[in-house]
């Protein structure tokens, strides 16, 4: 009989471990406790100003009619987001009463946060990934600050991403899934490390005509969404939006801390990046 008991919990172990059947209500549970626990961390933790303020500049020149993107700037530096930004920020500008009031901004991105967490649970769902590693997302620190501590940007580019990845797992709702990486595009242009990954998708469930139908959908919208700057000022907006060639700063680093400043900032550690992620595509 303790046999036939153990042997019962081990079933029930692995079906809520290891197998899908109680996926669902294991990640529901999971976003339940990220938004109490995204909720306290916005009550008992400082926010800490990095960008917020020099986004609101920024967004401030081109309400102010400005459309040279090299005129745009903030207390910490140039504007070097595409479009996209702008006007998602513009919005959030208006939201949080010009920029001031900054625990609104925090529960919008606690809702981007909690919003993307789902995505990204439904990913998972997709790929069949068992419930045991789904805890792994709720004990980020650095996602936190990310989000709703620091308020930078890459959380709402993530979220397009993320909206794209999903969409092109699912058969019904595939051809959204150029305009929703554009979209992420639009907002910061390292999305575009996924567009490899994502014409490698397109050509293997559509075909070559199904691959460029996408990546027009792309570089269309990506004009449209920066129409006013490309109109009035294109080059500068190309050059300052995606510029391929900027310098980034190492004190700003969390990954590639370890190699040092000089490497870090030299040449040969850009070819050997770029090389290696040639490579692993």
């Amino acid at each position: 009989m303790i046999r036939a008991q153990t042997t019962r919990v081990r079933a029930l172990v692995h079906s809520v471990l290891l197998t899908q059947q109680f996926f669902v209500p294991i990640a529901l549970m999971l976003l339940v406790v990220e938004a109490i626990l995204t909720y306290a961390i916005i009550q008992r933790v400082s926010y800490t100003e990095i960008d917020w303020q020099t986004y609101m500049q920024q967004v401030h020149g081109v309400l102010g009619g400005e459309r040279n993107y090299t005129k745009l700037q903030g207390d910490t530096g140039p504007l070097v987001y595409p479009a996209g930004f702008v006007w998602i920020y513009s919005l959030l500008c208006a939201l949080t009463n010009n920029g001031t009031h900054v625990r609104r901004a925090q529960y919008v991105f606690m809702g981007i946060y909690l919003a993307t967490q789902a995505l990204v649970l439904m990913i998972y769902r997709r790929a069949r990934v068992p419930p045991l590693v789904l805890p792994l997302l709720v004990v980020s620190k650095r996602l936190h600050s990310i989000f709703v501590l620091r308020l930078f940007n890459d959380p709402v580019a993530m979220l397009f991403a993320y909206a794209a990845v999903l969409s092109m797992t699912r058969t019904g709702i595939r051809r959204w899934s150029g305009l929703l990486l554009s979209l992420g595009i639009a907002v910061k242009m390292n999305v575009q490390l996924l567009l490899p990954g994502a014409a490698f998708v397109w050509w293997r469930t559509g075909g070559l005509r199904t691959t460029v139908v996408q990546l027009v959908v792309v570089a269309l919208s990506q004009v449209v969404i920066a129409a006013p700057f490309v109109y009035a000022f294109p080059h500068e907006y190309v050059a300052r939006a995606f510029e391929y060639t900027r310098q980034f700063n190492f004190v700003w680093t969390v990954n590639w801390r370890f190699i040092g400043d000089r490497v870090f900032a030299s040449h040969e550690w850009a070819l050997i990046l770029a090389a290696a992620h040639i490579a692993l595509l």
